[in-house]
């Protein structure tokens, strides 16, 4: 019997372990990971800091999902190495383990820019289980909770600490919040939005040292602005984790992701990769969306090589941030004159709506506080619509 070996738990290893199994193909599938944890989707993170779910409802899948799927879950038990040619995989334990196929999910990693003083305590960032525990416990004793960085998990957990009681500060080095979901406009008009709750937003500050002896007590900018409080969560974005690929000699690409081809194989052939560690025609993605699909194809070629093609995925990001309903899909912020942008903001009502085409044809767009308009965008993207008829009513 065919055996693999998926090293990482996410959504990318659970999505491969369903399509395996959807196949109905009789292959052994181990599962090693470095937490203590069955499966559990990131974003119930926030809400367990948030308080809307206890700690024993954040694990999605337990020891019987694993087993229902016949397949053997090395918990606390991380690959450290991985021999390519002869299909091995050494764990923490000391342990060694043959396998005809090894599929790397293993995700990424949050990125710390080059701040000084980000050892103290009191400052974090937020990967896994243990650390929402140990950020929800930190909140209950700080002041004020600075959150660095201004993309989604940086908003989300703001606003998840402000309804659990606590007063955050969202600061950013640039200009706009969500710069990978949102145009300026749209900025603004989430920026209000979570004025309006509570929440401190503060653009343009580059945040260079952590401020306090042992213990966090405020961060400074570059500028030699000051900010004070007691919790310091680093947010400033991911970037995938690749060491155990490089030190197995597997190329990684210029986005210093782990290449990949269409099939999802490495530059081993039995080797394959998915999820937020691979780099696709030089792009890193980072987004479920394609974390699934690259699971999915992953999965199918390690069960018939050949049978599936990764084609790409269009970068979509459907999310309630703060409370309120985003999507942004396709190229929603072009910067070229050949594209034509249609757009309708209202402030008080806290919505903003953009349609950007491409001869008459919607190519992307962004709907913030409607989930009607966002299913509309996309079906005109999905089915190539010609607008040309409907511009003035394509919000409606």
């Amino acid at each position: 019997m065919k055996k693999i070996a998926i090293l990482g738990n996410g959504i990318a290893a659970v999505t491969a372990i369903r399509e395996i199994r959807g196949l109905g193909a009789d292959m052994e599938i181990d599962v090693f990971t470095e937490e203590a944890y069955g499966y559990y989707p990131k974003p119930r993170l926030v809400d367990y800091i948030r308080g809307d779910i206890p700690k024993e409802n954040v694990v999605q899948y337990n020891a019987a999902w694993y087993e229902k799927q016949d397949v053997t879950l090395h918990l606390s038990e991380p690959v450290v190495d991985i021999v390519p040619s002869s299909g091995s995989v050494l764990t923490n334990a000391g342990t060694y383990f043959g396998y005809e196929n090894i599929l790397l999910a293993i995700g990424s990693h949050p990125f710390v820019p080059p701040i000084h003083g980000t050892e103290k305590k009191n400052v974090h960032t937020l990967k896994s289980l243990d650390d929402a525990t140990a950020i929800k416990e930190a909140v209950k004793g700080s002041g004020r909770e600075i959150i660095v960085g201004g993309g989604i998990l940086g908003i989300e957990l703001a606003a998840a600490i402000r309804k659990s009681g606590g007063e955050p500060i969202v600061i950013s080095n640039i200009g706009t919040l969500l710069p990978a979901q949102l145009d300026q406009g749209a900025s603004q008009i989430l920026m209000e939005h979570l004025q309006r709750m509570g929440i401190t937003v503060l653009l343009g500050f580059s945040c260079s040292q952590v401020l306090g002896h042992e213990v966090a007590t405020g961060v400074v900018s570059d500028k030699g602005d000051k900010v004070k409080g007691d919790l310091v969560v680093i947010s400033t974005g991911i970037r995938p984790n690749t060491k155990i690929a490089t030190s197995a000699g597997l190329e990684t690409g210029k986005a210093r992701g782990i290449l990949v081809n269409e099939h999802m194989q490495t530059s081993s052939p039995t080797v394959f990769a998915a999820g937020d560690c691979t780099e696709w025609k030089g792009v890193c993605w980072g987004i479920i969306p394609v974390a699934m699909d690259t699971a999915k194809i992953a999965a199918r070629n390690i069960v018939d090589l050949g049978s599936a093609t990764y084609e790409g995925t269009t970068p979509s990001n459907t999310l309630k941030v703060a409370g309120i309903d985003l999507t942004s899909v396709g190229n929603f912020n072009p910067q070229s004159t050949e594209f034509e942008s249609i757009v309708m903001a209202d402030h008080e009502a806290g919505t903003y709506y953009k349609a950007v085409m491409k001869d008459y044809v919607v190519v992307g767009g962004i709907a913030l506080g409607n989930k009607k308009v966002a299913m509309k965008l996309r079906r005109l993207i999905r089915d190539k619509t010609d607008v040309s008829d409907i511009r003035k009513e394509i919000f409606d």
